[in-house]
């Protein structure tokens, strides 16, 4: 694939634009992506791009069984998460407007895809487009679903039995949102092994020796973000802070 110009699908933006404006966290360029195939080749070159071709960690999207109903989608949507976007709890950002945190649950795993441990986390997203009639989920899935940056907690033992986590996000002391991880995979473990299944498929995923962290999809609501300090407690999983200027 032309890196300079997308694909015949996507003719009018090129890869740099939409990296451009990724990275600046502006609205996207056109996109004009006819199929979830046509998206993933814009994926791959986009995250090749932005990545300097280094392996990113990966994220599943629309995992709620009812939001792929009503997308017409036979499941959920994989993308690849940016090398400098990766952040530790503790950390102070700024926002632009229309961002959103979505409280995840994460497998790390070997390079191989096994899993060896779980990980609270929270996801920072933006996906807007210059153009409205441009948003599509093939447009969608060309810019990583709107991946941004994300927030990692302490890692805790892999355990297989675990499918109920509640989750309670406190801005600057009080809370504001309570949750449950709703992904449609059932545990993390089976999370996990279709994420690197379809991540294969679409050629993102090659084996190494690199440790990797897979975000499962968000549990509850996205959380506009908005300054002030934020703990969300993922009860057994552990503690995620951040604050937002």
């Amino acid at each position: 694939m032309n890196q300079s110009t997308g694909n015949s699908q996507c003719r009018d933006a090129t890869i740099d634009a939409i990296a451009s404006a990724v990275l600046s966290r502006r609205p996207l360029p056109p996109i004009y992506c006819s199929s979830v195939d046509d998206g993933y080749r814009v994926q791959r070159a986009l995250s090749a791009h932005i990545n300097a071709n280094k392996s990113g960690d990966l994220k599943a999207g629309v995992t709620a069984t009812e939001a792929q109903q009503q997308l017409g989608l036979d499941g959920p949507l994989v993308a690849s998460l940016y090398v400098g976007g990766r952040l530790d709890s503790g950390c102070t950002m700024s926002v632009a407007k229309g961002q959103e945190f979505e409280c995840e649950i994460a497998v790390v795993t070997d390079g191989s895809g096994k899993p060896i441990g779980l990980m609270p986390a929270i996801e920072v997203v933006y996906l807007a487009f210059t153009r409205v009639e441009d948003f599509s989920i093939a447009n969608a899935v060309a810019a990583n679903l709107g991946a941004d940056r994300y927030i990692c907690g302490g890692v805790v033992s892999c355990d297989p039995a675990i499918n109920q986590v509640p989750i309670s996000v406190y801005r600057d002391g009080v809370e504001i949102a309570a949750m449950t991880n709703s992904y449609s995979f059932g545990s993390p473990s089976s999370g996990a092994a279709w994420l690197v299944e379809e991540a294969r498929k679409r050629g993102l995923w090659r084996d190494s020796e690199q440790q990797r962290i897979l975000l499962l999809g968000t549990c509850g609501n996205p959380i506009p973000a908005q300054p002030g300090h934020y703990l969300v407690d993922f009860g057994r999983l552990g503690t995620v802070d951040f604050s937002v200027v």
